[in-house]
């Protein structure tokens, strides 16, 4: 099953995800660098995201 990930500043769809383990994401719209971190508990994702402004933009 795939997961949404969606940008912590403005909420912009940035990829549709399956297993993961750690992703770094930019969205396009507004320039936040999006960190995606996933927990591998058996078959179940528990998913922690959090955004940070990227300095420059």
């Amino acid at each position: 099953m795939l997961k949404e990930c969606r940008c912590g500043s403005c909420k912009r769809l940035l990829a549709r995800v399956g297993e993961f383990t750690e992703l770094q994401i930019k969205c396009s719209r507004c320039g936040t660098l999006n960190h995606v971190k996933g927990l591998n508990l058996g078959r179940s994702t528990g998913v922690d995201t959090t955004a940070t402004t990227e300095s420059g933009s």
